[in-house]
């Protein structure tokens, strides 16, 4: 059996490795072994101690070159900005009530796509549009539109 077999099964098996590990990582050690396995086809005289070079630092380049172009992918966050809600901007935004609000009792309102406990200081039935006055935690205070 040819070696540049072995780089060409172990390179796809890292690849598919890569589907049920997170990290992102062993994938570029799978294109890195299918890189030393056509290396190995095309040059039958290349050295076992080159293809483990061409392996283990083609591997590692490519890991650390794409965790630079992409950090949001390898540190599990998003890089898309997200809103941001714990400033006074949500202050007269105006959201809707999806659940009966009573004086007494609070309800859920949806705001930025999510729903939201809420309190206000009147009824507001659910279906209407309310105004956000305040933020306490994770309830808001509203007053009807």
């Amino acid at each position: 059996m040819e070696l540049y077999w072995i780089w060409l099964a172990a390179g796809v098996l890292m690849i598919l490795l890569e589907l049920v590990m997170p990290g992102f990582v062993i994938c570029f050690f799978g294109i890195s072994a299918l890189i030393a396995g056509i290396a190995d086809f095309l040059f039958p005289s290349f050295p076992l101690v080159g293809q483990l070079l061409l392996f283990a630092l083609g591997g590692a380049a490519l890991a650390l070159s794409c965790r630079k172009l992409a950090p949001g992918i390898f540190s599990g966050k998003e890089t898309r900005q997200t809103e941001d809600i714990d400033g006074d901007d949500i202050l007269g935004t105006v959201c809707v009530c999806r659940e009966d609000i009573n004086g007494a009792v609070a309800g859920k309102v949806e705001f930025r796509g999510s729903l939201w406990s809420a309190v206000a200081d009147g009824e507001i039935s659910a279906g209407e549009y309310c105004i956000v006055e305040e933020r306490n935690n994770l309830t808001l205070k509203v007053r009807r539109k």
